[in-house]
């Protein structure tokens, strides 16, 4: 008794909506940040956080093909690959959190504004 199971989704087509995630949030981030600034009498400000929000869609892919990579490298039952990549994972999260804690405060405190 043979089942011919088949993926629910395919690596081409998590590469297609990934590439096109990655394409499209810079897009909606900068129209978005500008019409919430301009609402709000902040464009620079608006612009700004629009920005850094689509710039999620190319890390991403970025982030989707250095796991992939390191998938490939070391396989995908390897506990060395799962070790990796969840230090890489750790350490861009802690570095993202550092610098958005960061810039959270400095806002609060009013530097640079």
């Amino acid at each position: 008794m043979g089942t011919d199971m088949k993926e629910l989704v395919t690596v081409e087509q998590a590469e297609r909506a990934i590439a096109i995630i990655a394409v499209a949030l810079p897009v909606v981030g900068i129209l978005a940040g500008t019409l919430v600034g301009a609402l709000r009498r902040r464009l620079a400000a608006g612009l700004a956080i629009g920005v850094l929000c689509g710039a999620a869609g190319p890390a991403i892919w970025a982030l989707w093909h250095m796991y992939n990579g390191i998938i490939g490298s070391y396989g995908l039952d390897s506990v060395r690959g799962l070790l990796v990549n969840l230090a890489l994972f750790i350490a861009i999260g802690l570095l993202l959190g550092l610098a958005i804690g960061l810039v959270w405060r400095r806002q609060a405190r009013g530097i640079g504004t």
